[in-house]
């Protein structure tokens, strides 16, 4: 939901009432009760985490000819999964 007006331009325009082209101009944003709720649901939130992670990858030469690419982001996680495990406490 949001806030809008009809555009300057269109309100001093002597054709305004009668115009089936008119132009509105956004003033502002605010989410609904219902939407906030959902967009902080479980199930959207791991739909989400994918792309709003910062992806840093890597090529590494392994031999002549051979090259692998890696993801930073996905072995900081890794790492941090298994360290949590290896102390016995639930993953992050």
């Amino acid at each position: 939901m949001g806030l809008s007006r009809m555009w300057s331009g269109c309100r001093k325009c002597p054709f305004q009432d009668t115009c089936q082209n008119k132009r509105m101009e956004g003033l502002m944003y605010y989410p609904e009760k219902n939407m906030a709720a959902s967009v902080e649901s479980p199930i959207v939130a791991d739909m989400i985490e994918p792309v709003a992670v910062k992806h840093d990858y890597r090529d590494i030469k392994i031999a002549e000819g051979m090259t692998v690419t890696i993801d930073l982001e996905e072995i900081k996680k890794r790492m941090a999964q298994d360290f949590y495990k290896s102390i016995g406490l639930p993953g992050v």
